[in-house]
């Protein structure tokens, strides 16, 4: 019987003919409202520059600028991370393991039934999958006490027919 309080992420969810794990970043605020904070937060820096420009110490203005640069690349920094996400789908005798990092797409090809999933201690524990020499890391986006549950569940999903 399955656990309510534990995620259909680490569970697997049934979809069809495949099982599927869909991994995403914990994101506590969205990009759109990011913007407006740094937006203020810039207007609110120019804003004490610009006065303390005009009272005679000219030197506040440029570290205003230099800070509204770096809420700017905060900003995007944040928007390119904001959507990254794991994917393992289990579809007949296919494990397709897709990652996005940034602007980055990583896809992985395996075969079901030479494919072994196991743990890695030293990397945090993050569940790798292995078959022969070819291996992929699964499971960043988990907290790593959930870690052995979703690689039992992916272990067992990859053993059952």
């Amino acid at each position: 019987m399955r656990d309510e309080r534990i995620s259909e992420n680490i569970l697997g969810r049934h979809e069809g003919a495949c099982w599927v794990w869909h991994l995403k970043r914990n994101i506590s605020i969205a990009p759109k409202t990011l913007a407006y904070i740094f937006i203020a937060l810039g207007l609110v820096s120019l804003l004490i520059g610009s006065v303390f420009y005009w009272a005679g110490a000219s030197l506040i203005l440029p570290f205003s600028i230099l800070e509204i640069s770096a809420l700017l690349i905060a900003f995007f920094y944040n928007a390119i991370h904001a959507n990254d996400y794991e994917k393992l789908i289990v579809d007949g005798n296919v494990i397709q393991v897709e990652s996005k990092n940034g602007l980055k797409l990583n896809q992985t090809q395996l075969v079901r039934s030479m494919t072994r999933v196991d743990t890695i201690s030293h990397l945090n524990e993050l569940i790798r999958l292995k078959q022969g020499s070819k291996d992929t890391y699964f499971g960043r986006y988990v907290h790593a006490n959930l870690r052995p549950l979703l690689a039992q569940s992916i272990a067992d999903r990859l053993r059952s027919s």
